[in-house]
């Protein structure tokens, strides 16, 4: 596989074309450089090589550095979607890694959540909900995604914001994949993170919370089946001091739960954005 892969020296952002190639022996990959392309600004497609021209990956960073290409970023987008909707539920992991590290070397870890993998996870639950999908497939395909998350790892990308948010869900709520997407986004964006998903018992939650005075509380929701409970877990924070914040795919926004801030279901760029200005200004 062929993309560009980009390195900041000095303030200034260089591009390289490179080659992956699968090493058998050793199972694992390795990068070949194939071409320096200079400053990332200036690269156009006839920097790069004919044979190469025609590369998804190539296509789609040049897409990502044009505003006005949208219709090629968004073919782009359909197709590593596809892809990896193919990938996880063959349980191939090698294949989802290689791809999810692809995208990341022209984008961000919260695109790559809200552009592939959550409308991927989405469509593989509408799949199991309409018995399309066995529970097999399904827990096959969310290991999957789990396992990947663990390899990309939490340490943070950016100088520590000395801020503390605890991610927890109501009781019943069994969900885990969002709390560790956002458990992952934002401890790469400098949050000291506290993870307490799933379904821990509403008592834990309240000891946890005062003993180590988090600030914010984010509470997730995935089933419709918990809203009642969430709103008996909210009640219950009521009279700590830490802000609450609730949100997830159950959500709606504009609906009531106590004193707790309501976001619907945001993108990882809006969550950012959310705590940023309305929870820890």
């Amino acid at each position: 596989m062929v993309y560009i892969r980009s390195k900041v020296v000095k303030g200034e952002s260089y591009s390289y074309l490179v080659k992956s190639n699968w090493v058998k022996k050793r199972k694992t990959s390795e990068q070949e450089t194939i071409k320096y392309l200079g400053r990332t600004a200036n690269v156009t497609l006839n920097d790069i090589p004919p044979e190469y021209r025609d590369s998804k990956a190539v296509l789609s960073y040049l897409a990502s550095n044009d505003e006005l290409d949208i219709e090629k970023r968004e073919e782009y987008l359909v197709n590593t979607r596809q892809n990896l909707l193919k990938f996880l539920l063959e349980g191939n992991f090698e294949d989802v890694r290689l791809l999810c590290r692809n995208f990341l070397t022209f984008s961000k870890i919260g695109y790559f959540f809200d552009e592939v993998l959550r409308p991927v996870m989405y469509e593989i639950g509408s799949l199991w909900k309409s018995k399309q999908l066995d529970v097999g497939a399904e827990h096959i395909a969310t290991n999957t995604v789990m396992r990947l998350i663990e390899g990309l790892g939490i340490t943070p990308k950016m100088k520590s914001r000395g801020k503390t948010i605890l991610i927890c869900t109501p009781n019943g709520e069994y969900h885990l994949l969002p709390c560790i997407m956002i458990e992952t986004f934002l401890s790469q964006n400098g949050y000291k993170i506290i993870n307490l998903s799933p379904s821990a018992p509403t008592k834990s939650i309240l000891s946890q919370i005062i003993e180590s005075k988090p600030d914010l509380v984010l509470i997730s929701i995935t089933l419709a089946d918990n809203i009642n409970s969430a709103k008996r877990l909210v009640g219950e924070l009521k009279e700590l001091k830490s802000p609450v914040l609730i949100g997830g795919q159950a959500v709606q926004e504009g609906k009531k739960f106590g004193h707790a801030q309501v976001m619907g279901s945001p993108t990882m760029l809006e969550l950012m954005k959310i705590i940023k200005n309305k929870v820890l200004a």
